[in-house]
């Protein structure tokens, strides 16, 4: 029984060794799902209020705050993100227009990227009380649908390739992704009420995945 035991904890601990201290409270590491011996990987979720921002020329852009959370929606301690996204009202109705389907194969060409038309963001993150950071720049691809209720499920998705970092991030390179929805319980139809709308701040979670080298 002693023996069974042994192997049990044995067993449990290299559970966590490969989960990379998954169970942690605010953890945001995952260096065994790293390739290589010096890639770093984080992943976290973000929890943010946006509003669209109109300027004096009357451009337009999603300005965001908020904080960072574990996958588990814990809050990491010290920790901030500021986004900035700018669009084009023109361009709103392509939101709700989506790629038509895909010809195989699925390993080779031919692409069809209609309706995947992006613009760009910016993405900066902060850990331990701003002592350390990253920031990031690249394209982005926001997407709706409306729902029965009258309401609307609002996507982005976002590439980005870290352009500066601070503290013990000074000097990186790499890459991140996110992924970010915000349910809104009214949608209209016409693009200025839409922008009326978003002007009100709103609530969206992003799920965010860095991976890069220390230099």
């Amino acid at each position: 029984m002693s023996d069974r035991s042994t192997s049990v904890a044995q067993a449990i601990d290299r559970v966590r060794q490969s989960l990379g201290s998954v169970g942690v409270i605010g953890n945001y590491h995952y260096q065994a799902i790293a390739n290589g011996p010096v890639e770093q990987v984080l992943a976290f979720n973000n929890d943010e209020s946006i509003q669209l921002v109109q300027e004096a020329d009357n451009s337009l852009h999603f300005s965001s705050r908020g904080v960072l959370t574990d996958l588990q929606r814990n809050e990491i301690p010290g920790s901030a993100v500021e986004t900035t996204f700018p669009v084009d009202p023109a361009q709103f109705s392509e939101t709700e227009k989506w790629p038509p389907e895909q010809k195989e194969p699925w390993t080779g060409p031919p692409l069809d990227t209609k309706h995947t038309a992006n613009g760009y963001s910016k993405q900066a993150y902060f850990f331990n009380d701003r002592r350390d950071y990253l920031v990031t720049v690249g394209p982005s691809v926001p997407k709706i649908t409306r729902l029965k209720s009258g309401g609307a499920q609002f996507w982005v998705a976002s590439i980005g390739a870290i352009t500066q970092g601070g503290g013990k991030y000074r000097g990186v390179h790499g890459m991140s992704v996110y992924i970010g929805s915000a349910y809104l319980s009214d949608w209209p139809k016409e693009p200025q009420k839409q922008i009326e709308l978003l002007k009100v701040k709103f609530h969206a979670r992003i799920g965010t995945y860095f991976k890069f080298v220390l230099p």
